[in-house]
């Protein structure tokens, strides 16, 4: 199924940004400007325009357009607002990914993953533990539990592949939303042996309960991050303020 075209905008306007051709502080061309490029609508490109909005990229200024507010970062930097897939996030810090199977096996969620997860007890599953390399450096191991009926014929080559290629192209599933909580941790033996933690001993958690457009809880993930030449990202909004009670 071929992408939406205000995909292909956000995408494009996506990498200008970050390679610097739209410098941070500056201005984008203006609605009409970019319509006129890309041989779409205004509001085609108004719909780009929100993607790169919500990921932090731009600000819509009143009066005076739409201001770029990203800066390239030193560290790669990992989306915590956003939902993307790993292979997604190298490709974007321009990163090369390996992703090398720990484990996978079917089992059915228990009384301690049920409380920790939300999942239900005793459905079935599919447990993947992964270790993500990044530039042939093995920092994040990924503990992952889909709902079976939902993400079936999980392999190998699908895991070591795409997971998400696998779940929105073939399986055609719509991943909707995420929860994230991030703590930081003593490193365990496990993560000594598998990560690469530069003489630290903590690692940075990750846990993520991820929902389709049905609002199933269809993956529940654990990532163990190292903290080395690491950080991640979030767009925050300034919440309205409580009223004061008279």
């Amino acid at each position: 199924m071929p992408q939406a075209k205000y995909h292909h905008i956000f995408a494009t306007l996506q990498e200008r940004i970050e390679t610097g051709a739209y410098p941070f502080q500056s201005l984008l061309p203006s609605e009409n400007q970019l319509a006129a490029e890309f041989g779409c609508t205004r509001n085609t490109v108004r719909k780009a325009l929100t993607l790169l909005a919500g990921e932090g990229y731009i600000q819509a200024m009143q009066g005076r357009g739409v201001l770029v507010i990203h800066r390239r970062r030193q560290t790669s930097t990992f989306l915590i607002g956003g939902i993307e897939s790993m292979r997604e996030a190298a490709r974007r810090n321009h990163l090369d990914l390996a992703t090398h199977l720990i484990s996978l096996e079917r089992t059915r969620v228990d009384a301690a993953l049920a409380e920790r997860s939300g999942m239900a007890r005793g459905a079935d599953i599919t447990v993947v533990r992964r270790l993500r390399l990044l530039d042939n450096v093995p920092l994040i191991v990924d503990t992952s539990c889909f709902l079976t009926v939902v993400v079936p014929g999980l392999t190998r080559q699908v895991v070591e592949s795409s997971i998400y290629s696998y779940l929105e192209e073939d399986l055609k599933v719509v991943v909707a939303s995420a929860s994230r909580t991030i703590m930081v941790e003593r490193a365990t033996p496990e993560d000594r042996q598998f990560i690469h933690l530069a003489g630290m001993d903590c690692v940075a958690v990750v846990t993520s309960s991820t929902f389709d457009s049905s609002g199933t809880l269809f993956e529940y993930t654990v990532s163990r991050h190292s903290p080395v030449d690491f950080s991640f990202q979030a767009t925050a909004k300034r919440m309205p303020a409580p009223r004061r009670q008279r």
